[in-house]
């Protein structure tokens, strides 16, 4: 009697996670971006990012949410484009 050969399913093997997270570290942020952790810090500091919205403080962490981040870009481009 032969056996049959199965295929056994696999999990993706590509890099990216399978959920995609709202807040990241200052440095996944950097990594995804460009945008530095110096950056995120002085934006907090600045009252530009408003903590809880685009950054948060957890256990001296620094936490950027990509959505919030990325809407304040797109708001931000939006004031640049009006004409005069």
């Amino acid at each position: 009697m032969k056996h049959q050969v199965t295929s056994i399913p696999r999990a993706a093997t590509n890099d990216e996670p399978a959920v995609t997270p709202e807040w990241v570290l200052a440095s996944k942020y950097e990594e995804l971006t460009g945008v530095t952790r110096e950056t995120v810090k002085q934006r907090k500091k600045a009252g530009v990012w408003r903590e809880g919205a685009q950054v948060a403080v957890v256990h001296r962490r620094i936490y950027v949410n990509i959505k919030a981040a990325d809407q304040w870009i797109k708001d931000h481009l939006t004031k640049q484009h009006r004409p005069a």
